[in-house]
């Protein structure tokens, strides 16, 4: 059994102590580097440009369903579990397969940094200060998706 086939099978669950869920979703690639350079009365600032505006309502939209009734507290474990698509080219022994490592654009802490700044925003929790530990992954896969799991850290 792949390990996509695994988190599908997870239910959202909320224990309190963690949150984890699998959003089917087709991720997208824009992430907070897609930034611009923008004139504003003489002053240089940086804006978002418009694919990533997108990629932010597109994960706001999907994530808000998961929001837990209260942001978690102290120091938290982040995992994100990123999972594209195949592209057209890919061979047949990889799609059988059903997933394989993900080395194109875009790169994990990118990706990553996004998706945190929403968990943020959407009181997932309080500051991705929290955030002591995070694990990363993105794969190819014939079932996308993210898969998020954030659990509280003991001492």
């Amino acid at each position: 059994m792949s390990q996509e086939t695994l988190l599908l099978e997870i239910p959202v669950t909320d224990q309190g102590d963690y949150l984890e869920f699998f959003a089917p979703c087709d991720p997208p690639t824009a992430n907070h580097q897609a930034k611009r350079i923008v004139k504003c009365g003489g002053f240089s600032k940086l804006a978002d440009k418009p694919e990533l505006r997108s990629a932010r309502e597109f994960w706001t939209g999907l994530l808000a369903q998961y929001r837990p009734l209260e942001p978690f507290d102290g120091p938290l474990s982040l995992t994100l579990g990123f999972s594209y698509p195949f592209v057209k080219s890919t061979t047949k022994r990889d799609l059988l397969a059903g997933s394989r490592w993900k080395v194109t654009r875009p790169d994990c802490s990118n990706a990553a940094k996004t998706v945190e700044d929403i968990l943020v925003s959407l009181r997932f929790m309080h500051d991705d200060n929290q955030v002591a530990r995070l694990v990363v992954e993105k794969r190819d896969s014939t079932q996308p998706g993210l898969f998020v799991r954030i659990e509280k850290l003991r001492e």
